[in-house]
């Protein structure tokens, strides 16, 4: 089985959830013998991987210049039309893993979604593969490229959508239209949890048949020296990692810390990452009286975000709206409780944690305090989470896959 797999990111290089989700499954599916060429936009000129071919899209064809009708923005894959332009200039001013200075995306991420995909129907013609199989809505029109210069049948994998990303305010309709039209020209449809299947049915009108759930899987670990940061050894630590925006619900995180605050004053609250939000919440814990107890370390990369699942004593992901959440397996491979929102994905699939309604802090607060002084449920989801996550193996959802595949290879035939 040969198979062109279309990203927008890999690690070590711009590594975000989807490009990580892609590294494990990459692996995972060419220790199963399939034979994978990933192409993504960007990236260093000399990229190796051990296990399969890599090809950048940028270096293959650097004279490629096309004429493309300027589009007014600068979102982002991750980022909000306000916050893109700053994180851009910030990028440009910062050298690449490779050496390169080179943003990720342009100034216009709309363009560069359709100089990718007139990359990759040239490299679609002259690689031999026999499915294609396309990461995120920004490779979707260089998936359907591929799949009309070639015949292939093409899978769209589906890790998050437009409407999880603004809470259903505020949907961007151009990147809601490059979402559907990959949807519609798909074979089938890969999605990470039935939450994101019954979203493509109802709001983009994937049919059913069309659906396939692949649960995501957990991120080996290694053992990792403590993060040093301003934690006092009498302090508990309660921890939330992600975005600091709407979908991934910190400010509902906030108000829950004030209440357990006022039961026990001898917690830390860490909330590590950036976003759009997170003025107004370093704001709104002064304004509660808690600056003190809270600390905010702001972008955080791997080896620190396994440092802080270390030292936590509970994990916190309160998601208005999470199409799967890896956060928290990383959480549970370190031995730390997690509490996650019953409004995500992998709620589908974990036992041993505590659910909550993202809205409801009291609950949230009721179930932080008791993780924290309750030593027997303290250690049940200790112990139980961990044997938990090391049971769910990237060599499951890659299985899932190669049998997707085969699907496809038999529907055009």
């Amino acid at each position: 089985m040969k198979v062109l797999m279309l990203g927008w990111e890999f690690p070590p290089y711009f590594a975000g959830g989807v490009g990580m989700v892609c590294y494990h499954l990459t692996r995972a599916l060419c220790q199963q013998g399939v034979d994978i060429t990933y192409v993504m936009p960007f990236g260093p000129t000399m990229v190796r991987s051990d296990y399969m071919k890599i090809l950048i899209a940028d270096n293959l064809f650097p004279r490629l210049r096309l004429q493309l009708k300027e589009v007014p923005t600068l979102l982002g894959a991750y980022t909000s039309e306000s916050s893109y332009e700053h994180d851009f200039k910030q990028y440009l001013m910062s050298s690449s893993p490779g050496g390169r200075t080179k943003a990720l995306y342009g100034p216009n991420v709309f363009q560069e979604a359709l100089l990718f995909a007139e990359k990759v129907k040239l490299i679609a013609q002259l690689e031999d593969f026999d499915v294609i199989h396309a990461h995120d809505h920004w490779t979707f029109p260089a998936a359907v490229a591929a799949k009309k210069a070639t015949g292939k049948p093409l899978v769209v994998h589906v890790h998050i959508t437009e409407f999880d990303k603004t809470g259903g305010n505020g949907v961007d309709q151009r990147i809601y239209d490059m979402e559907r039209q990959g949807m519609e020209a798909a074979d089938l449809v890969i999605v990470v949890s039935n939450f994101i299947k019954n979203r493509l049915m109802q709001n983009y009108g994937v049919p059913e048949w069309k659906i396939r759930v692949v649960y995501n899987a957990a991120e080996p670990t290694t053992d990792l020296n403590d993060y040093t940061c301003k934690i006092k050894e009498t302090d508990k630590v309660v921890l939330f990692i992600g975005r600091v925006t709407l979908q991934k619900g910190p400010d509902y995180f906030v108000e829950a810390a004030k209440k357990v605050l006022h039961f026990d004053p001898n917690v830390k609250f860490v909330l590590a990452g950036t976003g759009d939000m997170l003025p107004r919440l370093i704001e709104r814990a002064a304004q509660l009286g808690m600056a003190d107890r809270f600390i905010f370390p702001g972008f955080v990369n791997r080896d620190e975000v396994m440092r802080l699942n270390k030292i936590a004593d509970v994990f916190v992901m309160p998601s208005v709206s999470e199409p799967f959440g890896l956060v928290p397996l990383e959480a549970m491979a370190q031995e730390t409780p997690a509490i996650i929102s019953k409004q995500s994905g992998v709620s589908e699939v974990l036992e041993h944690v505590l659910k909550v309604d993202f809205w409801d802090v009291n609950d949230i607060a009721n179930k932080i305090l008791a993780v924290l002084h309750y030593g027997a449920l303290n250690n049940q989801l200790k112990q139980h989470g961990l044997v938990e996550v090391r049971n769910m193996t990237w060599d499951k959802p890659a299985s899932s896959c190669v049998t997707i595949y085969g699907e496809l290879l038999r529907m055009k035939r």
